[in-house]
């Protein structure tokens, strides 16, 4: 008796592809998931491919791969931008302190801690005044910032007046819960000629030169 012969067997779903699909469509927002769903993407083509027909889902292991570059592409570019926006955003509120400390313009925020009182300001701003001439210009050079709890800005600038350049290093609170960060100035130093002024006050305002133009110590 002839038994009949069994139809094509239908090719099951390789369940790699499926999982990079979903993974993409559902959970790409995040980093590390749109990462997974980019490996399993690839693991799944290679078994289909090694499966000779008994698995399929390359149709969907490709399109969880595309989805996955795609999400993570769009997010690494508006992080990029954000981060860009953030830097401008701290460099104008530093720079716009400074300004109000050493030249004409508007009193900067000083933070709780600093303890620096409007005829503090006054006289430290001419003092500076008698050292290099009328405030012309205020160029960040160099950004860093420390701690988690509470973080500090540390800016370091070239003022430059009528008939000198000075050196520069101010230091910034970060106000808690603000975005983008907003600052308060703790305490500002600079260096012309071989003399140091600090606000708050530090010692009798004279330092030795510095070997590195351009620092503080």
């Amino acid at each position: 008796m002839n038994r009949p012969h069994a139809g094509p067997r239908t090719p099951t779903m390789e369940p790699w592809a499926l999982a990079s699909f979903l993974g993409a469509l559902v959970l790409g927002w995040c980093p590390l998931t749109g990462l997974a769903a980019v490996v399993a993407g690839g693991v799944a083509l290679q078994r289909i491919a090694r499966s000779e027909g008994r698995r399929r889902g390359t149709g969907l292991a490709i399109a969880g791969m595309a989805i996955a570059t795609v999400i993570l592409l769009a997010e690494g570019w508006l992080l990029g931008r954000l981060q860009d926006e953030v830097a401008v955003s701290m460099d104008e509120q530093a720079s716009a302190s400074i300004n109000g400390v050493l030249g004409t313009g508007a009193p900067p925020a000083w933070d709780a801690a600093a303890g620096c009182s409007d005829a503090d300001v006054r006289a430290f701003r001419a003092s500076f005044a008698e050292a290099v001439g009328a405030l012309k210009s205020v160029s960040i050079t160099r950004r860093e910032a420390a701690g988690v709890s509470a973080p500090v800005v540390t800016t370091a600038f070239n003022a430059v007046g009528e008939r000198a350049t000075a050196f520069g290093v101010a230091r910034f609170a970060v106000q808690p819960a603000t975005f983008p960060p907003e600052l308060s100035i703790r305490s500002l130093e600079v260096e012309v000629g071989g003399r140091r002024l600090s606000l708050p006050a530090q010692g009798d305002g004279t330092a030795a030169p510095n070997d590195e133009e351009g620092t503080l110590p």
